[in-house]
């Protein structure tokens, strides 16, 4: 999907109610929604906007959330304002609050993470199928500036796709960037017509981040003709080329890989290797990012040293990336999940009824227990395995290093059960299945399709 634009305008003119619409529309957009607000000029816009859009729409319901990290003095009082921002515009606001010991460094990301987890949610919890943030033009150029500053290829100056999935399963959120198209100043003249005064929060004139420094430099390359909207353009036509490159890995790997039911995969190594090199590339960090559960593909110097290592015929006993070991079994590479780093997972309490994404690669649902019964699902590992052998369970033929990187259902610290394996016999019914990845498929895809064929079995792409 391109990012939507607004109409050709002043760009000191508000926006108007049919352009957000126009925008919104481009998302086929879910009766329930909400806006990730900070209280700042950007996000007032976008609530603005949005709120009038929705008493409008019968039906549509509309949230504001804003997330309190807790890392100045003044963001729980910025963050009572945003409440109180919120009810003038009759939109139900709630704080989110990020609890719990912050880490001493990597701040930033930790809290981006934190951000985008409780903000997903939240949205679950009201079943709002679709979060508005408020990213807009210059955020788009700023983005673009970045990624070519670190040396980034076609995927990183694509920049800020419209629309991504925020969460899958059973009530899935996508996230949606409807302002992309539309300026700052336009932004900035639709909260001057509202009477309200956003939050303004100073970091955003501190020179000691990338993007204050990235956004005075699209203030001096404007004059040669790089503003905002042409580097914005830029990055939509690199989407594209984003778009047809997935599509020739999709029909690489559709056609010479296999995908376990397991989470392993197999691929056969001449058409890996005789592909061209951006393709095989990319073929190779899907087939990571799906083994090791990932969001992001490893880092590029990292995912060509190994693929030069296929192509070789040097991989030796195995290279480990991104949580995945890649090994040639004759003509065949064997991506499989590391032991080491499914035990790793973080673990999680269900009960009947409950589902939840183990490892990033696995939807587990208990639809069967005993009244009262929390099961642990984490990794099997040597132990989970060996209660298996003892109590009869007949295993695959697949190598013991793969089982036991398989989700295991646990209870006061026995085992009891393993989802693709079986039970041992404690009333507990649990159904597994793989993960579905936006990437396995050409990221014109629609956002909201179904899952299908990526149940235990299916071994398709």
């Amino acid at each position: 999907m391109s990012a939507p634009h607004g109409t050709a305008r002043s760009e000191t003119s508000p926006v108007t109610a049919a352009e957000f619409a126009a925008c919104l529309a481009a998302f086929s957009p879910s009766k329930s929604l909400a806006v990730a607000f900070s209280g700042g000029p950007d996000s007032l816009a976008l609530l603005i906007l949005a709120a009038q859009w929705a008493r409008r729409r019968k039906g549509v319901s509309l949230h504001a959330f804003t997330v309190d990290h807790g890392l100045r003095a003044a963001s729980a009082a910025e963050a009572k304002q945003a409440a109180a921002l919120a009810r003038r515009l009759g939109v139900p606001h709630r704080t989110l609050r990020w609890e719990g010991i912050k880490p001493a460094s990597g701040i930033q990301a930790a809290a981006r993470d934190a951000r985008y987890q409780l903000l997903r949610d939240a949205c679950q919890e009201v079943d709002a199928g679709d979060l508005l943030v408020a990213h807009h033009l210059e955020d788009q150029a700023e983005t673009f500036l970045l990624r070519l500053a670190r040396g980034s290829g076609v995927d990183g100056l694509a920049a800020m796709p419209p629309a991504r999935r925020l969460a899958e399963g059973g009530s899935p959120v996508r996230l949606l960037r409807p302002l992309l198209g539309i300026s700052q100043s336009r932004l900035a003249a639709t909260i001057a017509k509202s009477g309200l005064v956003p939050i303004l929060d100073p970091s955003n004139e501190d020179d000691r981040f990338d993007r204050v420094r990235a956004r005075k430099a699209l203030a001096l390359l404007a004059p040669l003709g790089l503003d905002a909207a042409r580097l914005a353009r830029t990055a939509g036509q690199m989407a594209r080329a984003r778009e047809a490159l997935e599509a020739e890995a999709a029909a690489l790997l559709s056609t010479h890989a296999v995908l376990s039911p397991f989470g392993h995969v197999e691929m056969e190594r001449g058409p890996l290797i005789a592909a061209p090199p951006e393709t095989g590339l990319r073929a190779l960090a899907v087939l990571i990012r799906i083994v090791g559960g990932a969001d992001y593909a490893p880092r590029l110097d990292a995912l060509e040293a190994v693929y030069a290592a296929i192509s070789e015929g040097t991989l030796g006993r195995g290279r480990t990336l991104g949580g995945v070991k890649l090994a040639l079994k004759g003509h065949i590479v064997l991506a499989t999940r590391e032991t080491a780093a499914a035990k790793r997972a973080p673990s999680f309490v269900l009960k009947t009824g409950e589902e939840g994404l183990w490892d990033g690669r696995f939807h587990i649902r208990i639809r069967k227990a005993p009244r009262g019964t929390l099961l642990e699902v984490h990794a099997l590992g040597e132990e989970g395995l060996a209660a298996l052998r003892m109590s009869d369970v007949v295993l695959p033929a697949v190598p013991a290093a793969i089982l036991q990187t398989l989700p295991g259902l646990w209870r006061e610290g026995a085992l009891v059960g393993a989802p693709h394996l079986g039970t041992l016999g404690c009333g507990v019914v649990a159904a597994v299945s793989l993960r579905r990845m936006a990437w396995l498929e050409p990221s014109k895809a629609p956002e909201n399709a179904e899952k299908k064929g990526n149940e235990p079995g299916a071994g398709t792409w």
